[in-house]
C-alpha cells in the first residue's frame, strides 16, 4: 500500500489517540489525564520524563506516539524502545505490530516481504534502506543496546526494584541510559524544530527533532527519573492518581513545581479536592481504595502518588549501616564486640540494598575473647508459621552473649508445612545447636507445635513455645529492633547476607521484598508498612524471647534480694543481743549470722 499524508485532523497526536483508541474498539476517547500526557508527548521539550501513576497508559501512549511518528514520516524515523526487560519492549512492539495489520490508516506501514519483519526489529514499508531498522526492542541492560542508532528512544518503566535496588544497580541503569545519549542521531543541517511541520512531503527531509522520552513509574525513593532532572537537566512531570493537598508541604513539596499543570491548577482553586482522584473515569475512589488496600503505603506514595521523598531517618527507624558484620560459624561467639564505621570498616564485597547513604555494612572494630557454644550463650530458633495466600513460614536463629545478640540464619518458605519443610527446621536446629525453639501462635491452639514435634524429636528434641502477639505487628517490630540495631548490639553473619541477596535476585517479581535487609531497612511503624514481612517478624520473635527472659531474669534477682532482706529485717528484731536493732535504727545493715552488712561488724 502506497503512503499518503495523515488527514489534517489527525496530525495532532491526541487526535490520532483518540482515533486509536476507537479503531481498537477500547474507549471512545482517551481520558482528560491521557489527553494531557499525549499533548506533552508531542510538544515537551526533547528530553522529557513522563512520570504517572500505575495504570494510566503509559505503554500505550508510548506505542501510539512510536505509530504516529512513523505514520508522519515513514521513510526516516528510527525508533528504539528500551525497556526494563527484552519481553516487555516486545510488548509494546507487538502492540505498534497488531495496530499496522488491523487499522486501515496504518496499513501503509506493513513491512514489505523482503525487509526486516521481526518483533525484534522491523521496517515499515516505505522505510529507505538502512542499517538501522523502523523499530526495534531491547532490553535496557542489554549489552547489544551500544551503537544502535535511533531518531526517538522511547524508553518505557525501565526503572524495576530488581535492576535498582542496590548502588552499583542503580549505577548500571545510569551508565546505560547515559549510552542513549550517544546513539541518539543528530538533528539534520538547517532543521529547525521551531518552524511549522509540514506533514505533506514525503521522503528524506528531517519532520521531527531527536528526542528521549521518559515514559514510567518510580519504583524506589532514590529514582532514576529524580537524577535526571537533577544531573543531565530533563524536564519531568508528573501525573499522581489524587490530588495532592497544597497546604501540606510533605504532600505537595515532592514534586518541586513539576506537577502536571492542569492537576495542580485544579487543587489549588479547589482545595477540597485533595485526596479526590485525578482520573476518576478511569481509576475512581473506590478502585484506587482496592488497590491501596492491598499495597504497603510507601509502595502507594511511590506507584501512585509518585512521592519519592521517603527516606527520613525518622521515617525508616533502622539502618543496616547499624548492623555489625562478621563471620560466624555458631562454634563460638566474641566476648566484646565494638562497633564502629570508618571506611576501613567497610565491608566492600557484600551488597547493601539500604535507602539513600545507608550503602555499606561494617564489621566490628574490635573482637576480644571467644566463647564455645557449650559454656554460657543461648541460642534460640525463632519460626513465624505461615498464614494465608502468599505467606511465607520464616525462620531466624539467633543467639544471645553478653547483652549482644548474634543473628546465624534466617530463611523462609512458601511451602507451608509440608514435611520436608518441618525436617529442614528440625536439621537448622541440630545445625546451630539451639536451646530453645519458640513459634509465634497465629495457627489455632498448639497446632504447630504438633505438626513441629515429631520432626524435632527426631533430629534434636527441645522444648517448643507458642507465643501469642497481640500489639499491631510494626510497632511491635520496630520497638524491638530498631533500639537494638541502633545501639550497635545485632551482630549479623556475612553469609546470611550474602545467601540473603543471591536468593532475593532468583525471584525478581517479589525476592527482593522477601528479603531479610530489604525488610530491615524499610520497616515503618504504620499499618501494613512492608508487603511481606515473615522473616522480619521471625527476627524481631526470637529477640522478643530473649529480651522477655532477661527482663524475667531481673524480676527474679530483684525478687530474690527482696526475700533475702526481708529474712534479714525479721531475724534481726528477733535478735536477743539487740545489736542489730542498733544498727537497724542508725540506718546500717545489721550483721546476722557471721555475715557483715554495709561495712559494720558488731
Amino acid at each position: 500500500m502506497n503512503w499518503e499524508p495523515l488527514p489534517p485532523e489527525l496530525w495532532p497526536f491526541p487526535h490520532f489517540l483518540c482515533y486509536l483508541l476507537r479503531e481498537l474498539n477500547l474507549a471512545d476517547t482517551p481520558t482528560l489525564r491521557q489527553l494531557e500526557v499525549a499533548e506533552w508527548l508531542e510538544n515537551g521539550p526533547d528530553r522529557s520524563i513522563t512520570t504517572a501513576y500505575r495504570g494510566l497508559g503509559k505503554s500505550f501512549e508510548s506505542g501510539g506516539y512510536a505509530l504516529w511518528r512513523l505514520r508522519h514520516d515513514p521513510f526516516t524515523e528510527k525508533i528504539l524502545i528500551p525497556a526494563a526487560t527484552a519481553e516487555k519492549a516486545e510488548e509494546v512492539a507487538t502492540f505498534m505490530a497488531r495496530c499496522i495489520r488491523d487499522v486501515d490508516i496504518l496499513r501503509c506501514l506493513e513491512p514489505r516481504p523482503d525487509g526486516r519483519s521481526s518483533i525484534k526489529a522491523f521496517d515499515v514499508g516505505p522505510a529507505v534502506i538502512d542499517q538501522s531498522p523502523s523499530v526495534r526492542t531491547v532490553g535496557i541492560l542489554s549489552p547489544s543496546l551500544t551503537g544502535k542508532r535511533c531518531t526517538l528512544a522511547l524508553p518505557d518503566d525501565i526503572e524495576t526494584l530488581n535492576n535498582s535496588i542496590t548502588p552499583l544497580k542503580q549505577e548500571r541503569l545510569a551508565q546505560a541510559v547515559t549510552e542513549l545519549e550517544a546513539i541518539i542521531k543528530p538533528d539534520d543541517p538547517g532543521f529547525d524544530p521551531t518552524a511549522p511541520r509540514d506533514y505533506t512531503q514525503g521522503g528524506l527531509r528531517q519532520v521531527f527533532p531527536r528526542q528521549i522520552r521518559y515514559l514510567g513509574t518510580p519504583h524506589l525513593e532514590s529514582s532514576l527519573y529524580l537524577r535526571l532532572v537533577r544531573e543531565r537537566n530533563y524536564s519531568i512531570r508528573f501525573w499522581p492518581a489524587r490530588f495532592p493537598d497544597p497546604s501540606d508541604p510533605d504532600d505537595w513539596d515532592c514534586y518541586e513545581g513539576n506537577l502536571a499543570p492542569a492537576i495542580a491548577e485544579q487543587v489549588q482553586s479547589n482545595p477540597a479536592l485533595a485526596g479526590e482522584p485525578t482520573d476518576p473515569e478511569r481509576f475512581g475512589h473506590h478502585e484506587l481504595l482496592k488497590r491501596e488496600t492491598r499495597m504497603t503505603r510507601a509502595a502507594v506514595q511511590l506507584q501512585f502518588q509518585l512521592n519519592c521523598r521517603l527516606s527520613t531517618l525518622d521515617r525508616y527507624p533502622i539502618r543496616l549501616g547499624d548492623l555489625m558484620v562478621m563471620d560466624l560459624d555458631g562454634k563460638a561467639l566474641p566476648e566484646v564486640v565494638v562497633w564502629a564505621s570508618a571506611p576501613e570498616q567497610r565491608i566492600q564485597d557484600l551488597l547493601c540494598v539500604g535507602l539513600g547513604a545507608d550503602r555499606y555494612y561494617h564489621r566490628p572494630a574490635v573482637v576480644n575473647g571467644w566463647v564455645p557454644q557449650e559454656e554460657t550463650w543461648r541460642c534460640v530458633l525463632a519460626i513465624d508459621p505461615s498464614g494465608r495466600g502468599s505467606d511465607e513460614l520464616a525462620w531466624a536463629v539467633i543467639a544471645e552473649l553478653n547483652g549482644n545478640f548474634f543473628l546465624l540464619e534466617s530463611g523462609g518458605t512458601t511451602r507451608g508445612y509440608e514435611p520436608e519443610v518441618l525436617s529442614m527446621l528440625a536439621a537448622r536446629a541440630k545445625r546451630w545447636q539451639v536451646n530453645y525453639c519458640v513459634a509465634e501462635s497465629n495457627m489455632g491452639d498448639g497446632m504447630f507445635t504438633a505438626l513441629l514435634s515429631p520432626a524435632m524429636n527426631k533430629l534434636h528434641p527441645v522444648s517448643i513455645e507458642e507465643v501469642r502477639v497481640s500489639q499491631q505487628k510494626e510497632r511491635r517490630i520496630v520497638d524491638t529492633l530498631a533500639p537494638l540495631v541502633q545501639q550497635h548490639r545485632l551482630v549479623v553473619s556475612s553469609e546470611l547476607i550474602r545467601r540473603d541477596y543471591h536468593d532475593a535476585e532468583r525471584d525478581p517479581e517479589t525476592g527482593h521484598q522477601r528479603s531479610l535487609m530489604y525488610q530491615l531497612s524499610r520497616i515503618t511503624v504504620e499499618r501494613g508498612a512492608l508487603t511481606f514481612d515473615d522473616r522480619i517478624d521471625a527476627l524481631a520473635l526470637g529477640v522478643k524471647f530473649f529480651t522477655d527472659a532477661a527482663a524475667q531474669d531481673q524480676e527474679k534477682a530483684k525478687a530474690a534480694r527482696q526475700e533475702e532482706l526481708d529474712d534479714t529485717m525479721r531475724q534481726a528484731w528477733f535478735d536477743e543481743t539487740g545489736s542489730n536493732i542498733d544498727a537497724l535504727a542508725l540506718g546500717w545493715k545489721p550483721q546476722v549470722k557471721g555475715r557483715a552488712y554495709g561495712g559494720v561488724k558488731r
